[in-house]
């Protein structure tokens, strides 16, 4: 059950994350980007076919969730969910955004030749920076954060007395 319950803090975490991205990509325009980075990274190969793009994030925020609770055990706590966080964001920043055509930390790569309109398009480096660490930080706070709570991990301590 504690598996399940962690997966589930992360999949609330990875929908707090692409809420959010939503609201900076079609309300207030201020997102760096015009499609979330897990569906770019698909549509870069071709992938981006129907729900894939929000179940590959759903399962990626997740997995990393569950990974928190494995790693970290009865110490997961939201300094562990920041330092995974901050592992994921700097994954992100120079695999995963080349990948798309972004660019290490969203410096050089495609993106930015390409028309505003086009969803592959990306803006300012210094607001992908800033706009993707934060997202990153909000998911740690809520995954580490919440598990602990929920799951109510002990150490063994705890578990023996």
């Amino acid at each position: 059950m504690k598996w399940l319950k962690a997966a589930l803090v992360g999949a609330l975490g990875s929908f707090v994350m692409f809420f959010i991205m939503l609201i900076g990509i079609h309300v207030t325009g201020i997102a760096p980007f015009n499609t979330p980075p897990s569906a770019a990274f698909l549509k870069q190969f071709g992938l981006a076919v129907g729900p894939l793009p929000l179940i590959i994030h759903f399962g990626y925020g997740a997995t990393w969730s569950i990974v928190l609770v494995a790693l970290w055990g009865a110490d997961t706590d939201l300094r562990a969910g920041l330092t995974l966080a901050g592992g994921l964001w700097l994954f992100m920043m120079l695999v995963y955004s080349p990948l798309i055509g972004w660019g290490v930390f969203g410096f050089g790569g495609t993106g930015h030749s390409l028309a505003p309109t086009d969803p592959l398009y990306l803006g300012s480096p210094v607001k992908y920076i800033v706009a993707t660490f934060v997202l990153h930080l909000i998911y740690g706070s809520i995954i580490g954060g919440l598990n602990p709570m929920w799951i109510e991990v002990h150490s063994t301590n705890q578990a023996s007395a």
